[in-house]
């Protein structure tokens, strides 16, 4: 009787539960899409198609530049982004692959694979150089904002490479999520905090564990079903129109320490 009344209860916990993240949908006014996992076949062509092309480019990157790619509708025409291979590049993504938005969405163009394999060669040959000549794109191409890492993800050496960058240039405002918990950890314990104008973001995903004791802000995803790893309150949910944020000082470029933003899954 005991185990079948415990039953009982989970079972109303669990519709309580559902039916708040309903709730937590329809307050937010937005629309998760239901995305599927992309079959494995289709994930190993296209990067092989890239790191095939990254052996070709690291035996002429001394002639290879950084690419940085201009903003869009959504993201603001002043929003640039600067992106390594996904996956290939990413320290932690091993549950959250079949799911890679730039795998699935932007490495479909030639043009997009060639400059992500770019970027991966310099990266991988020449650190120093990938970050030095980023900073030269940002005075060259007059960039506000850099967003960094729509594909791969940073090392720990990568997040001082960005803090010194951000100090070069206190007049430009750089972002990144990472999955990287340990790197962006160890490299917090070991350093104060980021410059002002770095607003790093840890990407929380599920069936991922991490630790978070320096309050870095979070990202969640919310999924078809109404279930999402955020808190129940006191999120702030993502609107789906970068540049209205950056204009009015909103989102993700405004979250402060222990402060959260809840992205609809897409």
């Amino acid at each position: 009787m005991a185990n079948k009344n415990m039953m009982n209860t989970e079972n109303v916990k669990a519709t309580a539960e559902t039916e708040i993240r309903k709730d937590f949908i329809e307050m937010a006014e937005i629309n998760p899409k239901n995305i599927g996992k992309l079959k494995d076949e289709v994930i190993k062509k296209r990067l092989n198609a890239m790191l095939e092309t990254r052996e070709k480019f690291i035996k002429v990157v001394d002639k290879m530049h950084v690419k940085l790619q201009k903003g869009n509708k959504k993201t603001g025409k002043n929003v640039y982004t600067v992106s390594l291979i996904p996956i290939a590049d990413c320290p932690n993504c091993d549950k959250c692959c079949g799911f890679c938005y730039d795998i699935k969405h932007d490495c479909i163009y030639t043009g997009v694979m060639r400059d992500r394999a770019k970027n991966s060669a310099i990266h991988k040959a020449n650190p120093e150089r990938y970050w030095k000549e980023i900073g030269m794109q940002l005075v060259l191409q007059n960039v506000e904002i850099l967003r960094i890492n729509v594909g791969g993800d940073l090392t720990y050496e990568d997040f001082g490479y960005v803090n010194n960058l951000a100090a070069q240039h206190p007049d430009v405002t750089f972002q990144f999520f990472t999955k990287n918990y340990d790197g962006i950890n160890k490299w917090l314990d070991e350093n104060e905090d980021f410059e002002s104008n770095v607003q790093a973001i840890m990407s929380v995903w599920k069936d991922m564990s991490y630790s978070n004791p320096h309050r870095v802000p979070e990202s969640h995803l919310l999924w078809a079903d109404g279930s999402t790893t955020a808190p129940e309150y006191g999120a702030y949910f993502c609107k789906g129109n970068c540049s209205n944020c950056n204009l009015m000082g909103e989102g993700c470029f405004a979250l402060k320490k222990g402060e959260c933003v809840v992205l609809s899954a897409h």
